[in-house]
């Protein structure tokens, strides 16, 4: 893809995202996944969704790759799981998906969250900084307990004129996360709290004066 993954976009500094952008990145994911949950007859579980798996077209629109552990949901006397071999990548996984076997619908939402998480802090799901053992869920909900720590979590090379948004998504991914799974939202409900918080429709000037300074970037 012209413009690689998410993961090095975010983390290897190649190119800035400002926050619209970012957040139409989260939109397209949330959709993509809400179609495999939703609008597919069964259901399809991704199982391993992370920045690296998130690919951007010339246009940053998001396009979810690498399908190779996937699995169809076969819904069996009214559970919404599979029982499976654990697969994924660490720092992404569901808590109960580690000791459980069972893949559900909701360990692609937490996964979703913390990407989601990754687009607001402009951190790794892992640092060393988090603490041993701990990881980027974590360390946000350090932050949660003052408007300053909140403000702290939020990536400092967009949040400039995108703050109220920003936490506004990042209450969404702190429901992602939930370590119970039946308080984390359906990825429909992700999609509608997204359009409901996209900077663009809230502010389109500073959406406009946000695109103009990238492209005096460019420039310089």
């Amino acid at each position: 893809m012209p413009n690689g993954n998410l993961w090095d976009a975010l983390h290897k500094g190649w190119f800035h995202l400002d926050w619209p952008t970012r957040h139409q990145i989260a939109l397209g994911v949330a959709q993509g996944l809400a179609y495999l949950h939703h609008d597919l007859m069964p259901p399809i579980i991704h199982r391993d969704i992370k920045s690296t798996n998130i690919l951007l077209d010339v246009n940053y629109q998001p396009k979810v790759a690498d399908f190779g552990i996937a699995k169809v949901l076969q819904a069996r006397g009214g559970k919404d799981s599979t029982n499976t071999v654990i697969a994924g990548t660490y720092g992404y996984l569901a808590p109960e998906y580690a000791y459980s076997n069972k893949a559900t619908t909701k360990c692609d939402v937490y996964s979703y969250g913390v990407v989601l998480m990754e687009l607001i802090t402009g951190k790794k799901p892992v640092e060393s900084e988090f603490g041993e053992n701990k990881n980027l869920v974590y360390w946000v909900s350090t932050k949660l307990d003052t408007k300053e720590g909140v403000m702290e979590a939020l990536d400092r090379r967009v949040s400039g004129s995108f703050k109220d948004e920003m936490v506004r998504v990042l209450r969404t991914a702190m429901r992602c996360t939930c370590k119970n799974p039946s308080q984390r939202p359906t990825m429909n409900e992700v999609v509608q709290l997204l359009i409901a918080a996209d900077p663009c429709r809230l502010d389109s000037y500073k959406c406009s004066t946000d695109k103009t300074k990238m492209h005096r970037m460019a420039l310089e």
